[in-house]
């Protein structure tokens, strides 16, 4: 597929500093790679059709504070699908790369690749220093509004954490 015939992930313009709670989340349409290695199209729009969706935007695949980040959500995942929460990991690598994350740390969710960075800048997520997804949660509710967006996200932070299930209720 040339450039020319590539669909962009989203028609959200790109943003220099992130949603914020109350801000309507722009929809886009990405490849993903499931747990099992399977490649599948993932739609904001569609996935909000089931419920909240978490988007747990991270910098690179297999990097240790990265798999610390997705696994502090895996380990909850059961507890987030109960409250009615669909979580999907985010960064620019590549469905290849996604695959061998997957291989090797099984994440209960799929995987999205912004390759070349559209929805991370939508979201106002982009570090232009590293040319990547910061590390940052974004919750959107079910009618497409973001119901909680934490732009910095520490995974070795407990407080930053809990902040976010006492936004869910959970806490």
């Amino acid at each position: 597929m040339s450039a020319e015939e590539r669909k962009p992930a989203t028609s959200a313009p790109p943003r220099t500093t992130p949603l914020a709670p109350g801000d309507r989340a722009p929809d886009f349409r990405l490849p993903a790679v499931t747990t099992d290695g399977e490649q599948v199209e993932v739609a904001l729009g569609e996935a909000l059709a089931e419920g909240d969706v978490l988007l747990i935007f991270y910098q690179d695949d297999g990097m240790p504070i990265c798999t610390s980040e997705l696994k502090a959500f895996a380990q909850e995942h059961a507890t987030l699908r109960e409250a009615g929460v669909q979580v999907f990991g985010m960064n620019t690598n590549g469905l290849g790369s996604h695959a061998r994350f997957q291989e090797r740390d099984r994440f209960p969710f799929p995987l999205l690749s912004d390759f070349f960075g559209e929805v991370v800048r939508a979201y106002g997520l982009w570090d232009e220093d590293e040319r990547k997804s910061r590390r940052a949660l974004v919750l959107v509710g079910r009618d497409g509004t973001v119901r909680y967006v934490e732009p910095h996200f520490n995974p070795g932070n407990l407080a930053a954490f809990e902040a976010f299930f006492a936004a869910l209720g959970l806490a």
